[in-house]
């Protein structure tokens, strides 16, 4: 039998952050952990990117990237410019180093010491964005109706129901990416091929958070409202 390990939820105010460090559970949200069936060692993880919050983190990963490559000289360019061909590698990195990020911060908080090479050989599948919203084309008006003349005869008019645009979802980060993700938005994603050990169960209020001095990307001294 396979074995799920929930994450716990808490209606405390929460900062925003992919790792709450209040609150008693101190656990991040919106996530679940699967061990698989037949293995002592692997396990599954489906994040829900919304209650996580990836969308200000997978933000935050992309302009310190930017700010980073912007103190480069590239030849061609002026002194602060990324050339442009350059951009769609920095999504696609931000978006890969989130998903890796939340998904070690999910296993930390089951208890689950991942191996050392599980941050690399882990999987992402079945990733999910919200829809792309187009600007609606604006309708010529025809010829106005003079007001004197109305037809009792015409039925009333009929209001359409607009239904929420549905996520969609893709095989691979890829394929997400070119349909339309960006960082700022969230994402959700199923991650597998995760290698690890499940330990005695530990206290994790006061974890450090994702982006917090000591973790692989520390924006404590980044301001990500800065522009790209």
């Amino acid at each position: 039998m396979s074995t799920l390990f929930l994450t716990g939820s808490s209606s405390a105010d929460w900062k925003g952050e992919v790792f709450s460090n209040e609150g008693d559970s101190g656990s991040i949200r919106g996530c679940s952990i699967l061990k698989v069936e037949g293995s002592q060692t692997e396990y599954e993880a489906t994040i829900d990117g919304v209650e996580a919050d990836l969308g200000k983190f997978s933000d935050a990963i992309y302009k310190k990237i930017t700010m980073d490559a912007k103190q480069q000289r590239y030849q061609g360019f002026r002194p602060g410019t990324i050339p442009p061909q350059l951009l769609p590698n920095y999504v696609s990195f931000a978006m890969d180093e989130c998903a890796r990020e939340a998904t070690l911060e999910a296993l930390a908080q089951n208890d689950i010491r991942p191996f050392e090479s599980s941050r690399m050989d882990m999987k992402f599948e079945d990733i999910s964005i919200p829809p792309v919203i187009k600007k609606k084309k604006k309708k010529k008006s025809g010829r106005k109706k003079n007001k004197s003349s109305c037809d009792t005869n015409d039925p009333s008019p009929i209001t359409d129901v607009v239904e929420e645009p549905k996520w969609e979802t893709f095989e691979t980060m890829k394929e997400a990416i070119d349909a339309g993700w960006k960082p700022g938005q969230s994402f959700s994603f199923v991650a597998k091929s995760i290698n690890g050990q499940k330990t005695k169960q530990q206290n994790v209020v006061g974890a450090k958070a994702i982006g917090a001095g000591g973790s692989y990307f520390d924006f404590n001294n980044v301001s990500v409202d800065s522009e790209n």
